[in-house]
C-alpha cells in the first residue's frame, strides 16, 4: 500500500486504543464541508461575542461623564425611593435618633495643593495642624446640616405653639424633608467648596456646571408630553385634583376631550372635601 499524499493525511488519538496509538485519518469531502461550515460559525461566532463585549464595555464606559472629578465616585449603587421611611414617623423618639445618626462631620476635608490646583479650586483656609493643607466642606454634608436645622426649626415651632392648627400638616412637612434628605444622600453631591475667615460664605461665587433648569421646564411643556397640569395651592390639599388638570393651553391635541369633560360634569372647588 502506497503513502497517500500528505495533504489526504490526518494524525488523530484513538480513544479506543489502549496503547494511545496514532493512526492515519482520510477526510472524506462531506467531512472537509462540515469542517468548513464549522470553522466559519467559530468566526461569526466569535465576532459576535467580540461586539457583545465592546457593546457592554462601551455601556460601563458611559458612567464616566457622571463619574465626579473630585472622588470617582459614580452612580453605581442602587437606592430605592420610599414615601414613608421611619425618618417621617410620627414616633420622634423613632424618627428622630435617625435624623441624629445622620452625621455631619465629614463635611471638612484637607486638601493639598496640588489636589487644589489640579481641580481648579479657589483658595481656602490653612488646616490648622499641617499649613499646605486648605480646608474645605464638601457640598452633601452641608446640605445634610442645613436640612437638619431645618427640621429642628420646624418643630421646635410647633412645639412653641401647640394650640394653633399648621396650614401644612406636620407629616407632610415631614414626608418633603425626607424626600430631600434621600435625594441629597443619593446623588451625594462631593463638591469641595472652599472656607473663608467669614460666616454664611462657604463656597460663596464659586462655578458649578448644572443642568439648565429652564431648559427642563420647556421639556416639561413640550406639546408631546404637556400634561395640563398646574399646582392650584402649593400649600393646601387639593381634594379634586382633577381640577388641577383643567389647564391644556391653546394647541393642546387634549383640549378638547378636558373641555368637553368639564361641559359634561363641571367644575368643583379644588378645597372641597
Amino acid at each position: 500500500m502506497g503513502i497517500e499524499p500528505l495533504e489526504k493525511q490526518r494524525l488523530v488519538y484513538n480513544d479506543e486504543d489502549s496503547n494511545e496509538s496514532l493512526q492515519y485519518y482520510y477526510p472524506d469531502k462531506r467531512r472537509s464541508r462540515s469542517l468548513i461550515i464549522v470553522v466559519l460559525l467559530l468566526i461569526v461566532s466569535l465576532f459576535a461575542n467580540g461586539a457583545f463585549l465592546r457593546t457592554i464595555y462601551s455601556l460601563n464606559h458611559q458612567r464616566i461623564p457622571c463619574t465626579s472629578e473630585f472622588t470617582n465616585l459614580g452612580y453605581d449603587k442602587p437606592s430605592s425611593y420610599h414615601i414613608y421611611t421611619d425618618f417621617i414617623h410620627e414616633n420622634r423618639s423613632i424618627s428622630d435618633p435617625l435624623w441624629e445618626s445622620l452625621s455631619s462631620s465629614p463635611i471638612m476635608v484637607a486638601l493639598d495643593v496640588d489636589y487644589i490646583s489640579t481641580h481648579k479650586l479657589k483658595p481656602s483656609i490653612p488646616f490648622p495642624w499641617d499649613q499646605s493643607k486648605g480646608l474645605f466642606h464638601i457640598k452633601a454634608f452641608h446640605h445634610i446640616h442645613c436640612l437638619k436645622n431645618i427640621r429642628h426649626a420646624y418643630f421646635e415651632a410647633l412645639a412653641a405653639d401647640p394650640s394653633s392648627e399648621p396650614l401644612i400638616p406636620p407629616n407632610h412637612i415631614a414626608h418633603c424633608l425626607d424626600t430631600i434628605r434621600q435625594d441629597i444622600m443619593c446623588h451625594a453631591d462631593d463638591t469641595p467648596m472652599p472656607t473663608i475667615n467669614e460666616r454664611h460664605k462657604i463656597g460663596d461665587g464659586q462655578v458649578r456646571m448644572c443642568k439648565d433648569w429652564d431648559a427642563l421646564v420647556s421639556w416639561t411643556q413640550a406639546p408631546e408630553r404637556q400634561a395640563c397640569f398646574k399646582m392650584i395651592d402649593e400649600y393646601r390639599r387639593v381634594p379634586n385634583s382633577l381640577e388641577e388638570f383643567a389647564f391644556c393651553p391653546n394647541g393642546s391635541k387634549h383640549k378638547s376631550v378636558m373641555e368637553g369633560y368639564f361641559e359634561k360634569w363641571g367644575h368643583k372647588d379644588p378645597f372641597e372635601e
